[in-house]
């Protein structure tokens, strides 16, 4: 309920950020298409396209065609990541299968080898495969369907695409960075946004009604009838709404997660059913924490989310708090390099919650959830590891200077090492790094370390290690000879020897 509690708070926060947005009823369900703040090189680079239409503020869009095609850095979309949002339109498709989305947007990804051939084929209006064929089915045929273009718009607008596949072709060009294309409508001296745009929001208004956040279909229109209770604020409404769609970890796939009962219809609903204003800000504040609390650096292969939770009063703790947390709150982790000794800085106003999950494709497996984390326990943390490497203190003083000290430096010492212990094997390594997650949610959780185990472990890998001249020696740039290694392993026992009596005191 904490992680849930503290999403929720997140998406409070959020929802007073943009309370004066044009879209404020809609906000809390817009998302970024790409994120922000990555490296130069790297940033995603916008196509847009360039719409002719006879009424920029008409319900229904007469497309005449593309008037031209240009290209943009991301970033310049909007002033910040809110005004993107607005503008943008944006919002995950509901499934892989559906044959609409929710804003003319197509995510190109990076650029291909043969981008000819990955736009048009040789048939593109028969080649599933291609990127004309998903745009024309995907994305724009469901507009004229539901009569926000004219007959004959897409026709007119894929003829224009094919016309000008040469321009998009040379607009993605590099395979470092992702590409997405954007259609939005000429006004003679701007380019209108899809948030800009009635026909388009109104789109996104109805699709979002009807086709996204809907509850099943019961076949016994009674029972869809009756209310139930809210499980986070206790409110009772007839339309309630399940978590599948904001976690990606709250699936309906498989019959042993619905408690004691077969799948069926209006039976997901009684899994945790939250009320619309719920279901608004818990999908604002997810969006906030996969923006914005979100690691990939701490341990390799796994997504870090880190979720603060304010347990003060949330308005009298923002304003009396120090700026270091407010620009915490404001701003995340994604970019923090030294997450952990951050996290210790702050004061008891705040607790995390730290999910340690992994992506598989449209999946996200969940290692490890750490609830209530106080600030005092990670600084507690920090002064045990600043003692061990006081005992391990080398020659030269400068081996304990305030990086090595760090509590992000234990932390990561306690992955090297064990990922180390896995050798080359992929599947031994996928099996030390479980190990390393355990030790680290052991002591983010407070419990108990079985450090007999990590010996035992340690000692039985000794006799390959001490035979391989690699380790011993080795001829990779970089690469920690085996004396160091050894020094690691015994910091890292102390290290846990002294957490464990802490406990235990």
């Amino acid at each position: 309920m904490g992680f849930l509690q503290a999403i929720f708070s997140m998406g409070e926060m959020a929802s007073q950020r943009h309370k004066n947005s044009p879209l404020a009823d809609i906000m809390n369900y817009l998302q970024l298409p790409y994120p922000l703040g990555e490296p130069e090189d790297r940033r995603t680079h916008v196509i847009r396209v360039w719409l002719a239409v006879a009424d920029p503020k008409s319900e229904m869009l007469d497309v005449r065609g593309i008037n031209r095609i240009d290209r943009i850095e991301y970033p310049a979309i909007g002033d910040g990541e809110v005004k993107i949002r607005e503008r943008c339109l944006y919002h995950e498709p509901v499934g892989s299968n559906v044959r609409w989305r929710f804003s003319p947007l197509l995510r190109l990804g990076k650029a291909v080898k043969d981008p000819l051939n990955e736009l048009v084929g040789k048939d593109w209006k028969n080649d599933p495969n291609t990127r004309y064929y998903k745009l024309y089915h995907s994305v724009l045929t469901d507009y004229e369907n539901i009569g926000r273009f004219t007959e004959g718009s897409v026709v007119r607008i894929m003829a224009d695409l094919e016309n000008m596949v040469e321009k998009i072709i040379e607009y993605w060009s590099d395979k470092k960075r992702p590409y997405m294309m954007l259609f939005g409508i000429d006004t003679g001296d701007r380019f209108l946004y899809p948030g800009e745009v009635t026909a388009f929001v109104n789109y996104f208004r109805s699709k979002l009604e009807s086709g996204n956040d809907k509850p099943s279909k019961n076949a016994d229109s009674k029972k869809q009838a009756l209310s139930k209770s809210c499980s986070l604020c206790g409110a009772q409404s007839r339309e309630v709404f399940t978590l599948d769609k904001i976690l990606g970890f709250a699936t309906f796939d498989k019959e042993s997660f619905l408690p004691g009962i077969k799948a069926g219809p209006g039976v997901q609903e009684k899994v945790f059913p939250v009320c619309k204003s719920c279901y608004s800000l818990l999908s604002a504040g997810m969006e906030e924490i996969e923006n914005r609390f979100m690691n990939f650096s701490a341990i390799p292969g796994i997504n870090l989310y880190v979720i603060p939770e304010i347990i003060s009063d949330n308005r009298e703790y923002f304003r009396r708090t120090a700026e270091h947390t407010k620009n915490f709150l404001e701003n995340g982790i994604k970019h923090e390099q030294r997450l952990f000794d951050n996290l210790a800085r702050h004061d008891e106003g705040l607790v995390y919650h730290f999910l340690f999950a992994e992506k598989n494709q449209a999946q996200l497996i969940v290692h490890y959830l750490i609830e209530d984390v106080p600030p005092t326990r990670l600084k507690q943390l920090q002064e045990l590891w600043v003692k061990t490497c006081s005992v391990f203190k080398g020659d030269n003083d400068s081996d304990n200077n305030d990086s090595r000290l760090s509590l992000n430096t234990a932390i990561r010492q306690v992955v090297a090492i064990l990922l180390s212990l896995g050798g080359k094997s992929k599947q031994d390594r996928m099996v030390m790094r479980e190990k390393a997650l355990m030790v680290i949610s052991a002591l983010l959780n407070g419990d108990l370390i079985r450090i007999t185990e990590i010996k035992t472990l340690m000692v039985s890998r000794f006799a390959g290690l001490f035979t391989d001249p690699d380790w011993i020696k080795p001829k990779g740039k970089g690469e920690v000879p085996g004396r160091y290694r050894l020094k690691g392993m015994a910091e890292m026992v102390d290290f846990l020897i002294r957490v464990n009596r802490r406990r235990t005191v």
